[in-house]
């Protein structure tokens, strides 16, 4: 069972060969964090890219990919509760920075560098 903190991009790469490629807003979300300076976006940004009509539903969508993720390389569900319960699997995925950490007004979502990497190996971005 892959620990948290090591997942690696070959990991990643090995899951996602075993998954359907996202298609519509996923895939628009994905490709919207995947280009984002430095990889950092808030989920209502990356929702606006995704045309969803607010963060909720990316939310629950990139969460759902985290989840399948998760199921492929089995890994029990992740003890961090940030920034919500609903949010655990995503942290496999991102790193949280809380709201007024720096200049920041909402949640900062942060793409792990070895997911980034997987996603363009895996031709889940461009």
């Amino acid at each position: 069972m892959a620990k948290l903190s090591s997942i690696s991009t070959a990991e990643f790469c090995t899951a996602m060969a075993e998954m359907e490629k996202p298609g519509g807003g996923v895939r628009k979300l994905l490709q919207a964090h995947y280009n984002c300076r430095g990889r950092v976006s808030t989920m209502s940004l990356l929702a606006h890219a995704a045309g969803f009509a607010s963060f909720s539903p990316a939310n629950l969508h990139y969460g759902g990919l985290a989840r399948r993720i998760a199921r492929h390389l089995a890994i029990a569900e992740p003890t961090l509760r940030l920034p919500e319960k609903s949010d655990a699997y995503l942290s496999l995925l991102v790193d949280f920075i809380r709201p007024e950490a720096v200049t920041n007004v909402h949640w900062l979502l942060v793409m792990k560098p070895e997911f980034a990497a997987a996603l363009k190996l895996s031709g889940w971005v461009k």
